[in-house]
């Protein structure tokens, strides 16, 4: 799959389950008992892309499979964001770093969205 479409595929992910907070993901609540699947729940940005990429909200450890390059994937995402979002996750891994954008207070669903629709063209 290309890096253009990824990106892409993500932003379908947070439109269509929703975006989460403060964790990979939320289990909703069901009003007629019927629990949505893991690639269904509301995700933060790293969720909708390990659902991409791994087909789970969770990637992998970091000494598994595919992790080095779920991180350079996020690593290519958060050079899009504003230094300015970062203060403070200079040190930290890809994901933490993307995490402390995500769960900010102001951020919305169409914040992460607009930022995976951005890096989608940038890298196309």
């Amino acid at each position: 799959m290309k890096l253009a479409d990824i990106y892409r595929q993500a932003a379908e992910v947070i439109r269509h389950n929703g975006h989460n907070k403060d964790g990979y993901y939320r289990v909703p609540t069901s009003q007629v008992g019927i629990t949505p699947g893991p690639t269904e729940y509301p995700v933060c940005a790293a969720g909708a892309l390990s659902i991409v990429v791994f087909g789970d909200p969770v990637p992998p450890g970091s000494d598994k499979e595919g992790r080095p390059e779920f991180d350079a994937i996020v690593t290519r995402l958060n050079a899009r964001i504003p230094d300015f979002h970062l203060d403070g996750y200079k040190e930290e891994t890809p994901v933490v770093r993307l995490a402390g954008w995500n769960d900010a207070a102001e951020r919305t669903a169409d914040d992460v969205i607009n930022l995976f629709e951005r890096t989608a063209r940038e890298v196309a």
